[in-house]
Order: structure tokens, then C-alpha cells, then sequence
């Protein structure tokens, strides 16, 4: 704690020690201030909610899954349109690729829970 002050030189000494404690201090606190601006821009915020969001391994493989039939409705898509310009055409191919894309991602969890019971009964 502060050691007692008898005198005008000890009162002196004590003020520059406690101006020297708050210039010290004005400094961490600027930079805490600026450490906390930095983390609450928008781009590290989205940064952050994606670190989450990735490290959540159900998230994960939803977002993977979902990757998977979205790509294999674009590659319906594709094969049934393909270069046409055909009103209708294109209007089945978006129907087969939503369907085809629903489809799919619904399956996948399915097919690997299938997969890991044929692998536990092979080990039995």
C-alpha cells in the first residue's frame, strides 16, 4: 500500500509515483481500447462466428451435406438443360435440380449411419 507522507519532498515523490502509475495505466487502457475496436469491426466479427460455426462438427457436416446436393442439383441441372434455351427445359432443370438437391441432402446422414452399422458388424 502507500507508505505514509510526513513531508513536503515525500508528498512531492508520492504525486510523481502516483503520475507515473496513471500515465502507465492511461497507456494499457488505450490499447485495450483499441484491441477492443479491432475485435468488433464487422470482418472480425464474421471471422470469429465462422471459427464457431466451423468447429462445431454437426454444423460441419450439415454444411457439407448441403454442399454435396446443391452440387449434385447443379449437375442435374446441367445434364438436362445443358445448352438449351428451352423456357421449359430450364424450368424442369431447376425443378430436377431442387428436388434432386433436397433428395440428396436428406440421404446423406442416412447412407452414413448405414455405413457405420455395416462397419460395426463387420468388427463383431
Amino acid at each position: 500500500m502507500a507508505t505514509p507522507v510526513s513531508t513536503k519532498i515525500d508528498l512531492e515523490t508520492r504525486i510523481l509515483e502516483l503520475e507515473r502509475i496513471q500515465a502507465r495505466q492511461m497507456l494499457e487502457l488505450k490499447g485495450s481500447a483499441v484491441d477492443i475496436i479491432e475485435s468488433l469491426s464487422p470482418s472480425n466479427i464474421i471471422k470469429s462466428a465462422i471459427k464457431v460455426v466451423a468447429q462445431s462438427p454437426d454444423v460441419r457436416s450439415s454444411a457439407i451435406n448441403t454442399a454435396i446436393g446443391i452440387g449434385a442439383g447443379f449437375l442435374g441441372n446441367k445434364l438436362i438443360v445443358g445448352k438449351s434455351g428451352n423456357i421449359f427445359k430450364r424450368i424442369i432443370g431447376s425443378t430436377v435440380q431442387l428436388g434432386l438437391a433436397n433428395f440428396i441432402r436428406r440421404k446423406i446422414p442416412q447412407m452414413q449411419d448405414h455405413r457405420q452399422s455395416h462397419d460395426q458388424e463387420k468388427e463383431t
